[in-house]
């Protein structure tokens, strides 16, 4: 975890009903599932990646040694890398979709 303070975020949308993007509400439940563990296991990889690197210095790091991990510009930079190649993985199908429609064609 960062320096910074942790601030306590809403668990849920505000107002009387959770935002809705498709014409269907099973999918949008569907969507926030997916994204839910989307995030999960991106938050795991970081941290592997975390125990990965320290592990790399010391061949039995401490759990205060991770803890204190603060990952650098180059390897802040690969890791963005790996999120955008994830995101782009996960959601090619409606990206192909989107820009189909975009083209005056029909989604697949």
């Amino acid at each position: 975890m960062s320096g910074k303070a942790l601030v306590a975020r809403p668990r849920k949308a505000r107002g009387p009903d959770r935002p809705r993007y498709f014409d269907a509400s099973d999918v949008d439940r569907v969507m926030a599932v997916l994204l839910a563990l989307t995030s999960e296991v991106a938050a795991l990889r970081e941290r592997l990646d975390t125990h990965e690197r320290v592990a790399a210095q010391d061949a039995l790091p401490s759990p205060a040694q991770v803890e204190a991990y603060r990952p650098d510009s180059a390897v802040e930079e690969d890791r963005e890398a790996w999120r955008d190649a994830y995101v782009r993985r996960l959601f090619r199908v409606i990206t192909e979709d989107v820009e189909a429609l975009r083209q005056g064609g029909k989604p697949k």
